[in-house]
Formats: C-alpha cells, sequence, structure tokens
C-alpha cells in the first residue's frame, strides 16, 4: 500500500497575486493558517466575511491580502486611501499596519497608521502625500475626519 503525500495550501493556490505571495515568501510567510485558507478565497471573490479565530492565528493576512490585492498598485496621482482598516488600540493598529506593510513591500502600498498619543502633523502630511490604506484607532480617524484631513469618499474595502 503506498501512502499519498499531503500538499499543503500556499498562498499563490488561493489566487493571491505573485507580488503580495512574494513580499511573503521573503518573510518565510509561505503556508496558510486555517482562518486565512477559508477567508481569503471568500475575499479575494469579494464576498463580505467575519472571521473568528484566536490571537495569532493569521487574521491580518486572512483580511489585509484581499484587501492589498483588491486596491492594487499604488498610483501617484491617487491621494486618498482606498482600503480602511479600524482597530481598538494603538498597539493592533502597529501590529496590523507592520504586517500590510509586509504583505504589501512588493506593491508599493503606501499604509498609514494613525492613533491618539502621538503628534498630528506627520500623520497630515502622510495624508497630504497619499496613501492607499488607512489603519487607525476610531478615535484618531473621526478626529482627522472632522478636521477635514482624511477624505474616505473612496475607500473601497473596510
Amino acid at each position: 500500500m503506498r501512502l499519498r503525500q499531503a500538499t499543503l495550501t500556499t498562498f499563490r493556490d488561493l489566487g493571491v497575486t505573485p507580488e503580495i505571495a512574494d513580499a511573503l515568501e521573503t518573510e518565510g510567510i509561505v503556508t496558510p493558517f486555517p482562518i486565512q485558507e477559508m477567508a481569503l478565497p471568500l475575499a479575494l471573490s469579494g464576498q463580505d466575511l467575519i472571521g473568528q479565530a484566536r490571537t495569532g492565528t493569521g487574521k491580518t493576512y486572512a483580511f489585509g491580502i484581499a484587501m492589498l490585492q483588491s486596491i492594487g498598485k499604488p498610483r501617484k496621482n491617487r491621494k486618498k486611501p482606498r482600503g480602511l482598516v479600524v482597530v481598538p488600540t494603538r498597539e493592533l493598529a502597529v501590529q496590523v499596519s507592520e504586517d500590510l506593510v509586509t504583505a504589501a513591500g512588493k506593491l508599493g502600498s503606501r499604509v498609514l497608521t494613525v492613533y491618539g498619543g502621538r503628534a498630528y502633523e506627520p500623520q497630515i502630511e502622510a495624508l497630504k502625500a497619499g496613501v492607499d490604506v488607512i489603519v487607525g484607532t476610531p478615535g484618531r480617524l473621526l478626529d482627522l475626519v472632522k478636521q477635514k484631513h482624511l477624505d474616505l469618499g473612496q475607500v473601497q474595502m473596510l
């Protein structure tokens, strides 16, 4: 009797673009976690989803890869964000942004992290220069919108 060797699914198998898959592979990330394997095909097809998994099991890549792929490569003439991630704490904002920057490494997508307890000026300057994805806490996001520094009118994915 011959045993069949199980093949592991890769991000490429799930339909992730070469630029994103290459960026992940550069960091040693090749095999998706279960939440990613379940969520990515749905998210990449444009379906809304809600996913739940323990901390450290890859939820950020489960939605973040689909977001980056959906909004596509950055264009210099685009200034307003097309992806928005709302998180409850500054620590999570930083963590999510780091993962998105990793996945977008070969795309060149501009990811901005905004949260309170930090000067407005650098965040405002980054918004003026243009961003593709913004990750932030509710309070700072609302402040930037109220002050008319942040326009969410082109957000395609939340």
